[in-house]
């Protein structure tokens, strides 16, 4: 091989590692929902575990980590198929007027802060939006979710 092919070759070589080393991030459209139960005790920080539906199928755990008035939440996802997507979120709630007391709108805004498995260095911002019904025994809370879910591990999707 002469010396200007070689050096054609090595150059390829470099840039087609470049190319896929600078590939970017991919996308995912998360929306689903969730039914959430208060597992704390009232004397305890406050802790849910609940059931997720849509794309984030499996579980989630939210534990707050400030009361009012900034509140603040750690909310972890353990999908079906074992990843983990980690999120802090900053929920807000008003009660309904008319209705029974105890009963709530609840939006929650939450930035990912990455995880395990597909979700190892995720970003994206996420929202839930729904209803608090803090008279029943447990509490509980309805959500529907969605939001943008970025990283190196995403499998992008058409939205």
């Amino acid at each position: 091989m002469t010396r200007n092919a070689t050096t054609a070759l090595a150059v390829c070589v470099v840039l087609l590692g470049t190319a896929i080393e600078a590939r970017a991030d991919q996308c995912q459209y998360v929306r689903g929902s969730i039914a959430e139960t208060r597992i704390s005790l009232d004397t305890e920080p406050a802790r849910f575990l609940g059931t997720v539906t849509g794309v984030l199928n499996g579980a989630v755990t939210v534990t707050l980590l400030s009361g009012p008035p900034n509140v603040k939440s750690l909310d972890i996802f353990l999908t079906k198929s074992g990843d983990v997507l980690r999120t802090e979120g900053s929920p807000t709630r008003a009660p309904i007027p008319g209705a029974p007391p105890g009963e709530f709108t609840v939006h929650v805004n939450l930035d990912v802060k990455g995880g395990w498995g597909k979700y190892e260095g995720a970003y994206g911002m996420m929202e839930y939006d729904g209803l608090s019904h803090t008279g029943a025994v447990p509490p509980t809370t309805d959500f529907v979710y969605s939001g943008t879910v970025c990283g190196p591990n995403i499998k992008g999707d058409a939205n």
